[in-house]
């Protein structure tokens, strides 16, 4: 399929803009497919409510995206600083 061609996406890019990255790796990615976002758990810094920057605040909502995006079944590994599993279905 030329319309999406990959198995494989890796999102480690500016935080504030993983959203928009996230929609351009799943026009590109096959169903069956993976896409990886880096960085979800942001040190911890997610799940503390009072961290209000504007990084954190993105990250929080794009997990929360995620977790309510019916094109992907999501597991969210708590690896390093945690990772994203999107399986694209």
């Amino acid at each position: 399929d030329t319309e999406a061609p990959f198995d494989f996406a890796f999102i480690d890019a500016n935080k504030r803009a993983q959203r928009r990255y996230f929609e351009l790796c799943l026009r590109l990615v096959r169903p069956g497919g993976l896409i990886v976002v880096d960085n979800v758990l942001w040190y911890g810094r997610v799940v503390d409510g009072e961290r209000r920057d504007k990084i954190t605040q993105s990250i929080r909502e794009l997990n929360t995206f995620l977790s309510e995006d019916p094109r992907i079944d999501l597991t969210v590994l708590p690896v390093g600083d945690g990772i994203a599993l999107c399986y694209k279905l």
